[in-house]
């Protein structure tokens, strides 16, 4: 597979996991804020769910804020930017992915671009518009699994999806410990983030008691059951690269292969080490960097970035 092939299928696996995961995050904060939330801080997601540095100049209504975050053309990483990216990415490897799988893209492209979607968002009801967007991508996910075949594309495109959900939840668990730290009820908090990374049914049947930060921390984190934990998704990253062996060049399958080893490690061990929140943000920081610094890694040997 030619690198610049291999380079579209991760990203596009990456946009459409990033898509999937911010949705879900969205719509379960929508409803806390209609919900039992008074004064939901939206400044803090346009914040930290927008480009990197970012800065709010106020903190925006419900409204303002999903239009920021889900259509807004001038903000690079707004869903509706996303998904177009995704698209992109597919059309330039059409003859590699399945005519299913870029149907499906090219589906959701649209549905986003509608006006009643737009409609729905911002003026009657964002619930009814999140879930028409979630079935996309839940049918995206679902064509990718029965057509695709095993190749190394399958391979490249898993890789990325669980970088990026990797990066997401830990990025979604660094924002609820903002809102905690703001003055959030801490049990509401975190049944929110359970929501938000579709786990609350898995914390009440795994942990059978009463939600604690311990246990959620464990879950998001360590939990190897969880498939949005973080040592879960690294788990799966260094499976799928592994598969690689045989069209890597030896050198840089070794560099790789060692790079996920340490990770893993660190990420396993270190992890049983945090007991409160502040070794649970260091923690999460430098989980971020470890795994940023190893996908920079990836496109320097994989997909020949300088």
């Amino acid at each position: 597979m030619l690198s610049r092939v291999a380079d579209a299928v991760f990203w596009m696996a990456r946009y459409m996991e990033r898509t999937d995961n911010i949705l879900r995050a969205l719509r379960t904060n929508y409803i806390a804020s209609q919900d039992e939330i008074q004064n939901f801080d939206w400044h803090l997601w346009v914040e930290g769910l927008g480009p990197e540095g970012y800065v709010s100049e106020s903190n925006p209504t419900y409204r303002e804020a999903l239009h920021h975050l889900l259509l807004n053309k001038e903000n690079n990483t707004s869903l509706l930017i996303n998904v177009a990216r995704a698209r992109e990415n597919a059309r330039s490897v059409q003859d590699y992915i399945t005519k299913e799988v870029w149907q499906c893209i090219n589906d959701y492209y649209h549905l986003i671009r509608d006006p009643h979607t737009e409609q729905l968002l911002l003026a009657n009801d964002p619930v009814t518009a999140f879930d028409n967007l979630l079935r996309e991508s839940t049918l995206f996910y679902g064509t990718v699994d029965i057509t695709m075949n095993r190749g190394e594309g399958y391979s490249f495109l898993n890789i990325g999806k669980y970088i990026e959900r990797l990066l997401r939840s830990l990025d979604i668990l660094e924002l609820k410990i903002k809102e905690l730290e703001s003055g959030g009820i801490e049990v509401t908090q975190w049944k929110y983030l359970l929501y938000s990374l579709s786990g609350y049914e898995f914390h009440t049947k795994y942990y059978r008691n009463v939600l604690s930060t311990e246990n959620v921390f464990h879950q998001v984190i360590l939990n190897a059951q969880f498939p949005h934990s973080a040592l879960y998704c690294l788990s799966q990253v260094d499976r799928y690269f592994k598969r690689l062996d045989a069209i890597s060049v030896p050198e840089h399958f070794k560099e790789m292969e060692f790079l996920l080893g340490k990770a893993l490690s660190n990420l396993r061990y270190g992890g049983h080490e945090q007991k409160n929140l502040e070794q649970v943000k260091s923690l999460v920081l430098r989980t971020k960097i470890e795994i940023k610094d190893l996908g920079h890694k990836l496109a320097s040997l994989y997909f020949g970035y300088s």
